[in-house]
């Protein structure tokens, strides 16, 4: 193990949601102080909101919003969607060179895109490129699901007399998109992508029963949620009244945590602790309403990836 432990007292007292936590809190600063008046302006331009703050004039009573920046946003988006979906296979999958076989490659391609269609990626990837072409980026969460897939079957019962109708449910894994707000979206400042930052937290409200769900399923560690506090800057809508029950504040960390705080976390539910010798382990946390740790372990994805996309407008 490292000797920077014994360096930094300050990282032996916390705990591993307290330092995902105090990450979280100077990246919201950092994003506050520096990009969301300006976010909020373009989404008041792009939805057609009146603010005083607009106004170039104090004498200036017209509530009048053109709608030519929101038609620009939208024809732009539209071009894109066109190139990118317009010819039918939107994308495709390369052999391997000097590979005789071409049937394994063209059933990956039209299972995944029976996948994709399954899934709405199609929907998620157009709401992340009109997020992109609002708010200059896109960004999505890639989220997968164990799910429960039911479809109608009949079975022949009475030597072939009769047919017993009903449903066969297969249990499978689904991978979907999710597109995330900046509002909702933290990084480390002086990254310059996902890969390179410490981190990534996606911090949003959601639904209780989701994570209610998720405790039951084993999932999340069950522990009493309390309730959220409200905030309205990570509401998707600012002109809205905000509906403050049955929803928790759920922050998603992907990144690098000190090895010695996730294993203190993970001997706190008897899990095997992570070997190694580095500083830093990939890992994933979750943490409810701001405190209330629900997940903790090494980063499962076998090329050690990030669960988050982010793109440039161009």
């Amino acid at each position: 193990m490292s000797d920077l432990y014994e360096e930094d007292p300050i990282v032996i007292e916390q705990s591993v949601e307290g330092w995902v936590i105090t990450k979280c809190e100077d990246w919201r600063d950092y994003y506050e102080s520096n990009y969301e008046a300006r976010f909020e302006e373009y989404y008041r331009l792009w939805r057609g909101i009146w603010d005083p703050a607009d106004s170039e004039r104090r004498s200036e009573r017209s509530r009048i919003i053109s709608p030519a920046l929101q038609q620009a946003v939208e024809s732009n988006v539209a071009e894109l969607e066109e190139a990118t979906f317009g010819r039918g296979k939107w994308f495709d999958v390369s052999d391997n060179m000097g590979d005789t076989e071409r049937q394994d490659v063209l059933f990956l391609r039209n299972k995944l895109t029976e996948d994709f269609e399954d899934c709405m990626i199609r929907k998620s990837v157009a709401e992340c490129l009109i997020n992109s072409a609002v708010f200059g980026t896109g960004i999505g969460e890639i989220v997968i699901e164990e799910m429960k897939e039911m479809t109608p079957a009949t079975q022949p019962i009475m030597d072939g007399d009769l047919q017993a109708v009903g449903i066969n449910i297969q249990e499978r894994v689904k991978v979907k998109l999710k597109p995330v707000l900046p509002q909702n979206f933290l990084i480390d400042p002086v990254a310059t992508n996902v890969e390179d930052a410490l981190g990534v937290c996606i911090d949003e409200f959601v639904s209780r029963h989701s994570v209610e769900i998720l405790q039951e399923q084993g999932v999340y560690r069950k522990e009493y949620l309390g309730s959220a506090a409200p905030d309205t800057d990570l509401e998707p809508d600012q002109d809205i009244t905000i509906y403050n029950d049955d929803k928790i504040r759920l922050t998603k960390y992907y990144g690098l945590v000190p090895r010695e705080l996730l294993n203190d976390a993970m001997a706190d539910v008897n899990q095997e602790a992570e070997e190694g010798d580095s500083f830093y382990v990939e890992a994933i946390v979750v943490i409810a309403n701001g405190g209330i740790l629900l997940k903790a372990e090494p980063n499962p994805y076998m090329m050690q990836d990030r669960p988050v996309v982010a793109f440039p407008w161009t």
